[in-house]
């Protein structure tokens, strides 16, 4: 058996040679067949639009490239250019909503090439609906207590959100970041808007869209000023106007700078009191001018009390008087009285009422008199602001000047 091996070894190695070359010399030797994997093709969407007119969109993030695996013959590799390559994904027969998968092609491949594996991209799709929401402030906490001061306003109130029903569904506001900056000064800007949800987590824009994207707030500056009520009319015979109480007295006011500065006092609504016999106690509005608005917290009413007193008179009695500029070198003296002197003083109720007889001053002015007996008026001093004399018994008393 050895022998068998040993001889003819020349023989058998030209055979190997020959089959090799045959083997070699076929087709499929020649050009084998290779697998390949593309990673990060683009992903091309089309018909987006149509998807839009249908009401719906995706509302599931969707990859921004796409993988797949082909199988092709080592020749057709070198004409492969991958920056052609395209992965395209046509939306024109998505009709309805929920969670489904959408088929994938592929462009810019050679026509003779196998694709291995193509697999298909899931998507969820809702209903597009849109939602009218408020827009509010979001001050910094270093503003907040001047920016509580102030009266703003912000264009437009309300924006409108457009998206995916799952998410719309949940939009409660819209916010914008407020930084007061320079005080005392109108402040004009134009601020982006942010969605959030009702557990006042923000709403990523990616899906949504917001009309308007920005919104203009208009802080105007404030002043404290005056009120001033407008009262008419006069009370009944024998009654008087003692006074008025009003609460708050002041405001505060917003608006141009320029119309603050000019601006001292904000009135009322008027109050007629014509004929009155008491007290009159009516809340006002305050009148609204379009150059000027009450700042945030101000009450738009103001509470006015208007006294009225009835006038009424007392009798005073007293029984000294003073002699006064009794010429030098003179003497006087008062006659005897023959009556008691009584002083009639009118004037409203309380200040009657509160009248001490004892501060008044009765009295004779006797300067640039001469020597004999002459009658002089009487006269009073130390009335109370708001009461007069309305009568004196005796008017005039007698004086010996010797």
């Amino acid at each position: 058996m050895t022998r068998f091996f040993e001889r003819n070894i020349t023989l058998k190695v030209i055979s190997i040679v020959i089959a090799l070359i045959l083997w070699s010399m076929t087709p499929s030797n020649r050009d084998p067949l290779r697998d390949m994997s593309f990673r990060d093709i683009p992903i091309r969407i089309e018909n987006e639009q149509k998807l839009s007119e249908n009401g719906l969109m995706i509302s599931s993030d969707m990859p921004d490239t796409y993988s797949f695996d082909i199988k092709a013959k080592s020749s057709m590799v070198r004409y492969i250019d991958k920056s052609k390559i395209i992965a395209i994904v046509d939306l024109s027969e998505v009709n309805k909503t929920g969670e489904q998968r959408v088929s994938v092609e592929i462009s810019g491949l050679p026509s003779n090439i196998e694709i291995k594996s193509l697999p298909d991209i899931d998507i969820n799709v809702e209903r597009i609906v849109s939602k009218t929401v408020p827009v509010i402030p979001k001050v910094a906490e270093k503003d907040s207590v001047e920016f509580g001061k102030r009266y703003y306003e912000i264009n437009p109130r309300f924006v409108e959100v457009r998206g995916p029903e799952s998410l719309i569904s949940t939009a409660a506001y819209a916010q914008i970041s407020v930084s007061l900056g320079v005080k005392d000064r109108r402040i004009d800007r134009s601020l982006m808007v942010e969605l959030f949800n009702e557990e006042d987590e923000i709403i990523e824009p990616d899906l949504i869209t917001i009309n308007p994207e920005y919104c203009v707030l208009t802080v105007y500056p404030n002043k404290t000023v005056r009120v001033d009520p407008q009262i008419t009319g006069e009370p009944a015979e024998g009654f008087v106007v003692m006074g008025q109480e009003i609460k708050p007295g002041e405001v505060t006011i917003s608006g141009e700078p320029e119309v603050l500065a000019a601006t001292d006092t904000i009135t009322t609504e008027v109050l007629d009191i014509q004929g009155a016999t008491g007290d009159i106690n009516k809340e006002l509005k305050l009148q609204q001018h379009e150059d000027i608005r009450l700042s945030p917290g101000e009450p738009s009413h103001i509470q006015v009390l208007v006294r009225v007193e009835r006038i009424i008179n007392r009798d005073v009695n007293f029984g000294e008087v003073e002699l006064r500029n009794v010429p030098q070198g003179l003497h006087a003296k008062l006659d005897e009285l023959e009556e008691e002197m009584t002083i009639t003083v009118s004037g409203p109720q309380s200040l009657i009422n509160a009248l001490k007889p004892q501060i008044l001053r009765v009295y004779m002015d006797l300067e640039n008199s001469s020597r004999g007996e002459r009658n002089y008026p009487v006269q009073v001093e130390n009335l109370p602001s708001g009461l007069e004399v309305t009568n004196i018994e005796p008017k005039q008393l007698k004086v010996i000047i010797e």
